[in-house]
């Protein structure tokens, strides 16, 4: 039976009070999504708890960190499909842009309380900080981006996921249950006596048009580069999609097809939408835990889903220099740098790396998907990632090269797994190998490990037939 009962342990409370005259204010941030959606819930709750209409609001930022046309594209894709959604709740929604507290601030002298999701890079909190100072009325931040709340997990850095899997596993069913909606009792909509707009309520902020998602770009100064990606379009409906396939006719055999990175359906490719909060974790893993696929199949992909992502979190709460050389264990570090000096088949410039123009026509190939896609599968990903260091002449430098790649081209990228996963090419959540040339006792990763898992000559030859720059 769905229920609206929200954890307490989702609920952290910035600054407590009555609510307000006017109404509650929802920015929405992190959860891009108008089901499934604790924070929203909440928001309602609140709203009718103190008979105030409520209001969504999200901040166009333009000069996000690494992101571009590709991916502010896919984010405002979603975002056209929350607006109607909230609409037929009785729910105003609007995108405005500007910085969160600036927004927020504008809108102050309307707002009776306001409701956060949560993030967890520093920029997210460091917004959430800045909201919390911009407006006197009570705020609180809902925990939507993961299944089990950091705060259950761990106070510390959990150094690998066998050390943080039993700490997520002993809640996991507390936490894996269907959220029910509430209906709004005071409807904010247009049409309605509450009805609200929050671009004629915020002095000098602009509303964003999402039906001219080229143009709110333009007038962004949203960099054209990378452009936006065919066959990925963003929003609910397609993660929707995407999950339904992947349900059908990949979890039954998950565990087996997990690797086979030669086959079209292998994984679940949901990575970008959970990125932008287009979809709940919760309820993808709800969803595959009532499926009819064999335990262990469903087994494997939580602990991808759950287990493996939230020990990401985990690293960039825990870790300040997460998106640096300097963030990786001792032992990795000094290994490295013992093997700073160690000669490399061809020292490139970052541009030409971008480009794939190495010796390995392996990885010039999973290079050009990148630009050409923004995704790869996982196992093409790590292999691409292990690699950038034999051509880079100091690890620093390849840390460096291989965040910036990932975060500019991959739809998920500027996210904690991104920072997690490039961290572990250079030995996080890991121990130390037998020690190679270049890479020290960093765990290798190379083309025959590739071809056991699938078909690697037919998989690149059908990619570079298909590749367009």
């Amino acid at each position: 039976m769905a229920t609206t009962v929200i954890d307490a342990a989702r609920i952290h409370e910035w600054r407590a009070g009555a609510v307000g005259d006017g109404f509650v204010l929802y920015w929405m941030q992190q959860a891009q999504r108008a089901e499934s959606n604790p924070a929203l819930e909440f928001a309602i709750r609140l709203a009718n708890d103190s008979d105030r209409p409520l209001a969504v609001v999200f901040c166009l930022v333009a000069a996000y960190p690494d992101a571009a046309a590709r991916h502010y594209t896919f984010m405002l894709q979603g975002l056209a499909e929350v607006a109607p959604a909230l609409t037929r709740r009785g729910i105003a929604f609007e995108v405005l842009r500007g910085a969160p507290a600036d927004v927020v601030g504008a809108l102050a002298h309307r707002t009776g309380a306001v409701v956060m999701d949560g993030g967890y890079l520093p920029l997210q909190r460091s917004w959430r900080e800045d909201v919390v100072t911009a407006v006197d009325v009570p705020v609180y931040e809902i925990d939507t981006d993961v299944v089990v709340p950091p705060s259950l997990v761990s106070d510390k850095l959990e150094t690998a996921a066998r050390t943080i899997r039993p700490k997520i596993l002993d809640r996991l069913d507390d936490f894996i249950v269907e959220l029910g909606t509430v209906a709004l009792d005071r409807r904010s909509a247009a049409g309605s006596e509450d009805a609200i707009s929050l671009s004629r309520t915020a002095t000098g902020i602009e509303a964003v048009d999402l039906t001219d998602i080229s143009g709110a770009l333009e007038s962004c100064g949203v960099s054209d580069h990378p452009a936006p990606v065919d066959g990925w379009p963003g929003g609910t409906t397609a993660a929707k999609d995407r999950l339904a396939s992947f349900l059908d006719r990949v979890l039954p055999d998950y565990d087996n097809l997990r690797n086979r990175y030669d086959l079209d359906h292998s994984s679940s490719k949901l990575s970008p939408y959970l990125h932008f909060g287009q979809i709940s974790p919760v309820e993808v893993a709800r969803q595959v835990r009532r499926s009819d696929a064999p335990r262990q199949h469903v087994e494997s992909f939580v602990e991808e889903l759950v287990v493996r992502r939230e020990l990401a979190v985990n690293y960039v709460l825990h870790v300040d220099a997460h998106d640096a050389f300097a963030g990786l264990p001792g032992w990795a570090k000094d290994s490295l740098r013992e093997h700073a000096d160690d000669r490399r088949p061809d020292v490139l410039t970052a541009t030409e790396l971008e480009h794939g123009q190495t010796d390995d026509v392996v990885w010039n190939t999973i290079m050009q998907v990148i630009r050409r896609d923004g995704w790869v599968h996982n196992q093409l990903r790590m292999y691409w990632g292990k690699q950038i260091i034999r051509w880079t002449n100091t690890p620093e430098h390849a840390f460096r090269t291989l965040l910036d790649l990932n975060n500019r081209y991959f739809l998920d990228g500027r996210d904690p797994n991104s920072f997690a996963n490039v961290a572990w090419c250079f030995g996080r959540h890991d121990q130390g190998f037998q020690e190679r040339q270049i890479i020290g006792k960093v765990r290798p990763f190379t083309d025959k490990a590739l071809r056991r898992k699938g078909d690697l000559d037919s998989w690149v030859e059908r990619n570079r037939a298909e590749r367009s720059d």
